[in-house]
């Protein structure tokens, strides 16, 4: 496998919440979301100087206990 090299420069990550950090529908399904296996080790390994940005296509209504779960895990 070929290693990737990434520059020193500070990073901006996009990703989609559901399905690729989070269960998809959790908030729905069980009531609370839950990272899928890995998403949140990835997330911790990621340099505290770089820019994450979540994009979500829930609706308003979700917009608290999303917030509410993205801070409590830091």
């Amino acid at each position: 496998m070929e290693r990737i090299e990434l520059s020193n420069l500070n990073k901006t990550w996009i990703f989609d919440l559901d399905g690729t950090i989070v269960k998809y529908s959790g908030h729905k399904i069980d009531g609370y979301d839950s990272f899928l296996p890995g998403a949140k080790e990835f997330l911790l390994n990621i340099d505290p100087d770089d820019y994450i940005l979540f994009v979500t296509a829930r609706s308003e209504k979700y917009r608290e206990v999303t917030i509410e779960f993205l801070e409590n895990e830091g």
